[in-house]
């Protein structure tokens, strides 16, 4: 999308002038309500973007939130925004990182409003409208009004046809159906093998295929199947001869983690009891907890241990790469047992939340704060429906607030202050604390079926909770051994982990598969 330049008015203010109130002026297109009458409600976004260089300056700001390096937010609740009606911000609630009065030169802007409650990602929410980028001179001493027009819709995304060895599943979970009170479908991709397509006797049309499950990363979803269905090809022998199932992990509230939750509904209990099922059947899998592997990076590698560990009858082994905090008391920078705040640190200083470097070598430096991220969710979504990635552990994590509607906050947004009561109720779901307190249900499992792996330089400083979940198991585990390991991948950072797993964790699977005759 281009950007329209608008001129600004402004008005220079004089000693003992009021407080500056700039305008943001959003006017809903009628021709892109479906039904011109229609009024819409929703959240109201202003995205922002100050950069004048670089890989943002060439962006769409409402691909925001942005961590390297954040970028202003604001937003409101509308409700029954008449076609052809407008509504005015001035000093919005929450607006990041202050008053918007404080924005000073050019500037790109974009409104967005959310009003889909069927996935997470607002720029991809199906009937979410959003105006052209507009590009304005603002200034620090001027009173300004900002012109936007919600004259573009989001419209439903469809998946790529089904061509060469690639396929896509669609299929309506009752369970999910019963909770929503609408129609909720499971989505996955299906990569096959090259010999899967071969025709052959009568006996291999009959061969029972192994899986492997794999978990996108947070704001991934299925439509990474394609890139499986490429390696299939590409790299023959080196894969292990199975289907490759790329989930979709996306809800209303974020990545779901495929945890039976009161926020999200039992996503556990309908892939194993729906989606698996209909997928066996439909794909010729093997029925054999063994032929079925789990896999996942990011928050797809702690939903992948997160199951391994809870449904072990049904996947015979994990593959789990850098994942979301395993141990509470490590997460990222946090002791959630025992910090009063997750912004600042018991000396006073900013906490940490996501680290880089420019080029191989040089020292990683500190891009984004616990702050500035809660912060900007808290400006997308006050009441924590944002999407990203502190509201998703509340969704997954946290009890229902009666008073919003929305997961109760494990901490406040505007201040980083932990509620420890909240806390109680993440508990159970702290990986290093259910396997050490359940060493008889857990150990086995975790010796013999897990492989995990981080990075010493992960760059949300997840190899922390790894460290401790690591020390916790080789202590209990003794001298018992297993094709089990948690592996920290020295100098590796969130990113740069993947060319140490690419052959590594291909070869352990075909092992896995030959191992048990499949």
């Amino acid at each position: 999308m281009g950007g329209t330049f608008v001129a600004a008015v402004g008005i220079a203010l004089g000693a003992g002038a009021m407080a500056r109130a700039d305008s943001y002026v959003i006017t809903l297109d009628p021709s892109v309500v479906r039904m011109r009458a229609e009024p819409v409600s929703g959240r109201l976004i202003l995205f922002f973007i100050t950069e004048r260089d670089g890989w943002l300056s060439q962006t769409d700001p409402i691909q925001g939130p942005f961590w390297s390096p954040p970028q202003p937010i604001a937003s409101v609740e509308v409700r029954n925004l008449q076609p052809g009606g407008s509504v005015t911000i001035r000093q919005p609630e929450g607006s990041f990182p202050d008053s918007l009065e404080t924005l000073d030169g050019p500037v790109r802007v974009q409104a967005l409003l959310d009003r889909d409650m069927t996935v997470s990602s607002h720029a991809a929410g199906p009937g979410n409208l959003y105006s052209d980028v507009v590009c304005v001179e603002l200034s620090a001493r001027a009173d300004e009004t900002v012109r936007l027009v919600l004259s573009n819709r989001v419209e439903p995304q469809t998946p790529p046809e089904e061509a060469g060895n690639v396929r896509w599943v669609e299929f309506r979970s009752r369970r999910l159906s019963e909770f929503y009170g609408r129609d909720v479908y499971h989505l996955a991709g299906v990569a096959l093998p090259p010999r899967y397509l071969e025709p052959g006797p009568a006996e291999a049309a009959r061969r029972r295929w192994p899986a492997v499950y794999v978990i996108p990363a947070f704001g991934r979803r299925h439509d990474g199947a394609a890139r499986y269905a490429k390696l299939l090809k590409e790299r023959a022998g080196e894969m292990p001869e199975a289907v490759y199932i790329v989930l979709d992990p996306d809800s209303p509230l974020g990545h779901h983690g495929f945890v039976d939750s009161p926020n999200h509904g039992p996503r556990g209990e309908a892939l194993i009891k729906e989606l698996i099922p209909h997928l066996q059947s439909t794909f010729r899998l093997e029925a054999a907890a063994q032929g079925r592997l789990v896999t996942g990076h990011s928050s797809g590698g702690w939903s992948a241990l997160w199951l391994q560990l809870n449904w072990p009858e049904v996947f015979g082994g994990c593959w789990s790469s850098s994942p979301d905090p395993i141990d509470f008391s490590a997460f990222q920078m946090a002791n959630l047992y025992e910090d009063s705040n997750l912004y600042t640190d018991a000396a006073g200083k900013p906490v940490p939340s996501y680290r880089g470097r420019d080029r191989p070598g040089e020292p990683l430096t500190v891009r984004m704060t616990v702050r500035q991220e809660g912060l900007m969710e808290y400006a997308m979504h006050p009441a924590g429906g944002s999407g990203q990635q502190w509201d998703t552990w509340e969704a997954m994590f946290s009890p229902p607030d009666p008073r919003t509607g929305y997961p109760r906050q494990m901490f406040d947004p505007r201040s980083g202050e932990i509620d420890r009561t909240v806390v109680e109720h993440w508990k159970r779901f702290d990986i290093t604390r259910m396997v050490t307190s359940d060493w008889e249900t857990y150990g086995g499992i975790v010796t013999q079926k897990v492989r995990l792996a981080c990075g010493t330089d992960d760059s949300f400083y997840l190899q922390r909770a790894v460290e401790r979940f690591k020390a916790a198991v080789e202590k209990l585990a003794g001298d018992v051994e297993g094709p089990g390991y948690v592996w920290l991948v020295e100098g590796a950072t969130h990113g740069s982990i993947e060319p140490s797993l690419r052959d590594r964790w291909p070869r352990e699977m075909i092992e896995h598969l030959r191992r048990h005759g499949l």
